[in-house]
């Protein structure tokens, strides 16, 4: 965008007493290439492009947004914001201070580098592989989504006005395979995503990872039912970080706290977890899929420490919310398009490694569950409850891994679980994952290492434990 636009845009907005003002603009194109019962499904291409104005003053903060980036539109929209405050000038902008863009998670290889048809081929052998397992896999949808994102954040406040700018490229591979005996369906999903280029379908074996998506898919469907009761429940590595994703990361966002809406509210510096967990919110993580440079209003991404040695050290917080708390933003605010507010959200969120061999937390349990991936779940913001559905999951008896069971449901609070992480693995890895809440759907990294929680509520079909 021309800087004197924006200079003028902001000017005005800010021109009856704001003391914020900032201006995001997009340029988000998606491409999509899907096989899905044996066709190619979806070929497609899609465009985000518009821009969204903020202006605050104190703790009261008005939004508006346009996909016209015409003078008269974006000075009209100045014009209809800033009649929300009444007061008397505090800023002024005459020109930017460019903030300079480290480039940290630049792509390899851009969209263009392979056509269509070798993005067809490289998803049809994943798709072989998976039907290949068993007649009794009827589907197997395979796709590879990439998007490559420029954003523009013009902002002014008491530190100054700033232009920031950054790129962030995504790319993911899914295989999704669904198995029936004719009486039932079970399902089992692959889907890496990093913040990188084509160069992840290098990096990624998709056929292994299809074929055993379709392999877990086949198994369930003679696997018995998962017992019920309070029981020791392992939690596998790299998407098992859903579950402090949803019971933990968001009552840690400062939407949460500055609502004093969450159970961790007002506990900085007290003991909220067992001292064997250390909980990271890492938007520098190098390709991460949460990563960026900068956060959807201008702020350098961070690690920041929530809970360190099960210490609450920090929360996740956005200019906004900052205001409300007396908190300096952590480079965590995040917005799914224009056309959302941002607030507080989570980047890539994860449990920090232990010291444990996965191995002998698994020696240590005589009885229990060993989950290892999960389809997702829900909190409840009104209690904090949880409620997830583990996708694969094994008993675990005299210190071994035993059968397969159908997908219990995991219940409980995270307040409660978090003391109760009684071992931690040395295996910490991220997956990728989508989040949704108040600004929209955006890319989230889940992760932690092979941990124990010594007792769960578990809901099965099975015999009751």
């Amino acid at each position: 965008m021309d800087k004197k636009l924006a200079a003028k845009v902001l000017d005005k907005a800010l021109s009856t007493g704001a003391d914020f003002a900032e201006l995001y603009v997009q340029n988000k194109v998606t491409h999509v290439v899907e096989l899905n019962y044996k066709r190619v499904d979806n070929v497609m291409t899609r465009q985000i492009y518009g821009a969204g104005l903020r202006l605050m003053r104190g703790v009261a903060q008005v939004y508006g947004y346009t996909s016209d980036l015409s003078d008269k539109s974006l000075v009209s929209l100045a014009e209809k914001l800033c009649a929300s405050f009444d007061g008397e000038r505090a800023l002024s902008v005459k020109s930017f201070r460019d903030v300079k863009n480290p480039h940290a998670h630049d792509p390899e290889k851009s969209g263009d580098a392979l056509t269509t048809r070798q993005k067809i081929d490289y998803l049809k052998a994943g798709e072989d592989a998976a039907y290949a397992v068993s007649p009794q896999v009827v589907n197997v949808d395979c796709a590879v989504t990439e998007s490559d994102e420029r954003v523009e954040i013009f902002t002014a406040d008491a530190r100054g006005a700033r232009r920031i700018e950054d790129r962030r490229v995504r790319t993911r591979l899914v295989a999704a395979a669904v198995a029936t005996d004719g009486k039932s369906f079970e399902s089992a999903f692959f889907g890496p995503g990093l913040s990188e280029g084509l160069e992840i379908m290098d990096e990624i074996d998709y056929v292994a990872g299809a074929k055993r998506a379709a392999e877990t898919a086949v198994a369930l469907l003679t696997a018995p039912e998962c017992p019920s009761g309070k029981l020791p429940v392992i939690i596998g590595n790299k998407f098992g970080g859903v579950l402090f994703h949803e019971a933990c990361g968001h009552p840690l966002e400062g939407t949460a706290i500055s609502h004093n809406t969450s159970p961790f509210a007002g506990k900085l510096g007290q003991k909220i977890a067992s001292e064997l967990v250390t909980a990271i919110d890492d938007g520098t993580v190098s390709h991460g899929w949460g990563s960026a440079n900068f956060d959807d209003e201008g702020e350098p991404c961070t690690r920041n420490v929530l809970i360190e040695n099960g210490v609450l050290k920090s929360y996740m917080v956005d200019t906004f919310d900052g205001r409300r708390m007396d908190m300096k933003p952590t480079g965590a605010c995040r917005r799914e398009s224009y056309k959302y507010l941002p607030t507080t959200r989570m980047t890539n969120t994860f449990i920090a490694a232990g010291e444990s061999a996965p191995e002998d937390i698994i020696k240590n349990t005589e009885f229990g569950l060993y989950c290892v991936s999960f389809n997702g779940g829900s909190v409840d913001p009104t209690t904090d409850k949880f409620n997830f559905t583990s996708s694969e999951t094994y008993i675990v008896r005299d210190g071994k891994i035993c059968e397969l069971v159908k997908a219990p449901t995991l219940t409980g609070f995270g307040y409660e679980i978090l003391p109760k992480i009684d071992m931690v693995g040395n295996d910490c890895e991220l997956s990728a994952g989508n989040c949704g809440a108040a600004s929209g759907m955006v890319a989230a990294a889940v992760g932690q290492p092979t941990l124990r929680v010594s007792e769960m509520t578990v809901g099965g079909k099975g015999e009751i434990i």
